[in-house]
């Protein structure tokens, strides 16, 4: 453990089944921040499980297709109307609804890149290293162990409460981290 102060209980689970109730009654206890590790989706774990926090994601790409549109749209006046004024055909310099399909076009592109990075900005991305699965039981969490962690700096229950929350249900290994 890195800093000594253990902020957060580990029980690993057999099966899905002892985890998704553990993961009820730790959730009837007022626990919030609880998160679950499995090899495959358990969908009971909807409710229980900590769904994160609310991001900024459709506003980052709503922000860059406006970005996009203004930019796309300037670009082509500034060519047609400011630096080379050619009229052909008759057609107005600044004539909108041939931008529409170029404009459009450099939107979708910038909200693209805006919900790209975004979401790698989002998700704390690149992280090469992640002090809360520092410990040896996460190991088997891929392949045939389910894992439910819970920190205990979040709540006001007590870990002797919640060490006995992962006994009663079974749990084959209780192990305390630091986060």
């Amino acid at each position: 453990m890195s800093n000594g102060e253990p902020l957060g209980l580990v029980g690993v689970f057999a099966s899905p089944q002892p985890m998704v109730e553990a993961a009820r009654q730790l959730h009837a206890l007022g626990i919030e921040a609880v998160e679950a590790y499995t090899p495959y989706p358990v969908e009971a774990l909807g409710e229980q499980a900590h769904a994160g926090r609310p991001t900024a994601l459709p506003w980052i790409m709503a922000a860059g297709a406006l970005v996009g549109a203004c930019c796309g749209y300037f670009i082509q006046y500034w060519d047609e109307w400011l630096s080379y004024p050619l009229n052909v055909g008759g057609r107005p310099y600044n004539s909108w609804p041939a931008f529409t399909v170029g404009a459009f076009e450099v939107t979708l592109l910038f909200a693209v890149a805006a919900g790209f990075f975004g979401l790698w900005f989002a998700c704390r991305l690149p992280r090469l290293y992640d002090p809360k699965v520092e410990a040896e039981v996460f190991d088997r969490a891929s392949t045939d162990r389910f894992v439910l962690r819970v920190e205990t700096g979040a709540s006001n229950v007590p870990r002797d409460r919640i060490r006995r929350v992962f006994e009663q249900h079974g749990a084959e290994q209780i192990v305390e981290v630091a986060a």
